[in-house]
């Protein structure tokens, strides 16, 4: 019996029996997301099809699309999973109460840690720059505003020096972000995103060891 009839003689049939239901349902979502992110990061979105998603998680293509309709609202899932971390994380980092140019520091370093980690949060940033997926850019977009915002503080502080060029900081930062990630995936060394991403902010920041200490210090 597929999960997508599982849960449809589960309706009506009470507490004891919705509430498995509903759970199998989703787990059997989150193992398809999990997989179509893997096998994203490997192949690439283009180069992945539902059956090679299907084939690697060994889920019916009926539990499949029961969940998702087409292969572009797993992207589109995936986009909003990414959208989620960075609005989570960007709260912490306001919630902590440092300093604007410290919180810059703390966002990356706890990005940089989930998408070494996590492969839905990898792939949910590889694929919000594809040209091909239609909520990429705005996903993009409301990555790099979300940090303009902090880098705007730092500016307005003092932090950061006052030039005009700064205010590209964090579009710029965003794009070294993905160029850090897609490269260590690309050579199948996700395990070196959280260093990458440290010789990133210390790029910017300076290689003094002060500078060292107070970057590998951030985080949240």
């Amino acid at each position: 019996m597929s999960d997508h009839d599982d849960f449809v003689e589960g309706i009506g049939l009470g507490k004891t029996r919705r509430a498995p239901v509903q759970r199998r349902a989703k787990i059997t979502r989150e193992a398809l997301v999990e997989m179509a992110a893997v096998m994203f990061g490997r192949t690439g979105y283009a180069g992945t099809s539902i059956n090679d998603i299907l084939a690697s998680s060994h889920i019916t293509k009926g539990a499949m699309y029961f969940h998702f309709s087409k292969k572009e609202s797993i992207a589109d899932e995936l986009l909003l999973r990414w959208s989620a971390v960075v609005s989570e994380t960007v709260g912490k980092a306001a919630a902590s109460g440092q300093p604007a140019d410290r919180q810059i520091l703390m966002i990356y370093r706890e990005l940089a840690h989930r998408a070494e980690t996590e492969a839905i949060t990898r792939a949910g940033l590889v694929m919000s720059v594809d040209p091909t997926l239609d909520g990429a850019r705005a996903t993009y977009q409301a990555w790099t505003e979300a940090l303009t915002l902090v880098v705007v503080d730092a500016l307005r502080c003092g932090a950061l020096d006052c030039e005009e060029n700064m205010s590209r900081l964090a579009d710029t930062l965003c794009a070294g972000f993905i160029g850090a990630v897609q490269v260590a995936t690309t050579l199948d060394e996700n395990h070196t995103i959280s260093r990458r991403v440290d010789d990133l902010l210390l790029m910017w920041r300076g290689t003094d060891p002060a500078t060292v200490r107070m970057v590998e210090g951030a985080s949240l």
